[in-house]
């Protein structure tokens, strides 16, 4: 896993730069696969579709079987974007510990001296654990090198939250239109916003 190899280069000397630049690597790999997925989901529903249409039953079933292929990638595809977001976390955590050491080259080494990458693996790609038990987990080492807490840490991640909630109440029915869903969801955000420019005043 090239994230793990770049944790591994702990015991050499890595700049804000290095962890800057693994940073724009991960983001640039979380679209790459988020744009499979898509691919692979829009493919799923191309086939459902078809089969719907057919009533040859040979025919149904190799497109079933095709339907059931498709429906394992974008589980895998799934899985794999539930460990990138861990890994972003992580290196963006990483960073705001350096920023506040502001000695970045003494900074990334103490942090990454901290990670124990066999637990970190394990956090990463277990399924049952949430983003939320992931970040408490990573703020307790990041907090104590960093001597003290990090301001901000216990956001990271959960960017885009008040939409999810949205999106789950109009799955489960409380928001039946498009549009109510979209206004409420802008309307979070803003709120959101406002919020974070007055702490920072």
């Amino acid at each position: 896993m090239a994230f793990f190899d770049f944790l591994r280069r702990k015991r050499r000397e890595l700049s804000y730069e290095d962890v800057r630049r693994e940073e724009i690597r991960l983001g640039i790999k979380e679209s790459q696969t988020i744009a499979k997925l898509e691919k692979l989901e829009k493919e799923r529903e191309d086939i459902f579709s078809k089969g719907s249409k057919i009533k040859s039953p040979s025919r149904r079933r190799q497109l079933a079987r095709l339907y059931d292929m498709k429906s394992q990638g974008a589980r895998m595809m799934e899985r794999e974007l539930a460990v990138l977001s861990k890994e972003i976390t992580t290196i963006q955590a990483v960073k705001m510990a350096l920023e506040r050491q502001k000695s970045n080259r003494e900074g990334v080494s103490k942090i990454l001296q901290r990670v124990d990458e066999a637990e970190l693996m394990g956090l990463l790609e277990n399924d049952k654990v949430s983003q939320e038990m992931y970040l408490e987990k990573l703020s307790s080492v990041l907090s104590t090198v960093s001597e003290g807490p990090l301001e901000g840490l216990e956001n990271l991640g959960k960017e885009g939250n008040e939409v999810m909630d949205v999106w789950q109440k109009m799955d489960e029915g409380e928001i039946s239109s498009f549009e109510d869903g979209l206004k409420l969801a802008d309307r979070k955000v803003r709120e959101r916003e406002g919020k974070g420019e007055m702490e920072s005043e």
